[in-house]
């Protein structure tokens, strides 16, 4: 499920109008007001009132279930986070409810998440975004964004911000393909080769091999 700002309302803390953002719950409370938990501008997963949204999407995974819990309230979400301290261990940085979370983030990524949506995150060059969509791309074998990711990291490597967790993991997507591309940029990059590091070598080598 995917919902955005209802056209004409003021501006809100941490969204933006015309960006699609995907629901991780739909919760009623015991009072029967109604809110989508999504994720804002800021990265907080953070419930709204539902009557701030349209919905774009209402794709639902067959994972969901319908949550009634012991104080009167329910929520429909994955049945992995149904259960009674699930949000306050996500907000507490507890590993177990990170880790449940951001693999339903991936699964939903993966469902949810268009083409162009993908090319806007790379060209306003979120970098915690994209860290997350490179695993995804690399689970998946998503080939579609081979030479966005070819633009992407040699942009970054000459100017010099090649060392980093992004730019191995970028070379990593690149390395499940053997397409003319990819190897021509990865040639490129033995040519210049003083622009990387040891790891992204070790990458290209074993592409070669």
């Amino acid at each position: 499920m995917r919902v955005s700002l209802k056209e004409g309302l003021e501006k809100k803390e941490n969204l933006s109008m015309n960006k699609k953002y995907i629901v991780y719950s739909l919760e009623t409370s015991k009072n029967g007001e109604e809110f989508y938990r999504v994720q804002n501008d800021a990265n907080q997963v953070v419930p709204y009132p539902t009557s701030l949204f349209e919905i774009v999407s209402d794709k639902v995974n067959s994972d969901w279930i319908l949550w009634n819990k012991p104080n009167n309230s329910s929520a429909l979400l994955p049945k992995q986070f149904a259960y009674l301290s699930f949000w306050e261990d996500y907000y507490n940085d507890e590993l177990e409810a990170l880790k449940i979370f951001n693999l339903i983030k991936e699964q939903l990524f993966q469902e949810e998440l268009e083409e162009n949506e993908v090319r806007e995150i790379f060209e306003i060059e979120n970098e915690d975004e994209i860290t997350f969509i490179l695993n995804v791309l690399i689970k998946t074998k998503d080939i579609r964004f081979i030479n966005l990711v070819i633009q992407y990291v040699k942009s970054k490597l000459e100017e010099s911000n090649g060392e980093d967790n992004t730019t191995l993991l970028a070379f990593r997507y690149l390395s499940l393909f053997k397409q003319s591309e990819v190897e021509d940029y990865f040639l490129y990059y033995l040519t210049n080769i003083e622009l990387g590091n040891d790891r992204l070598t070790e990458v290209v080598n074993e592409y070669f091999s």
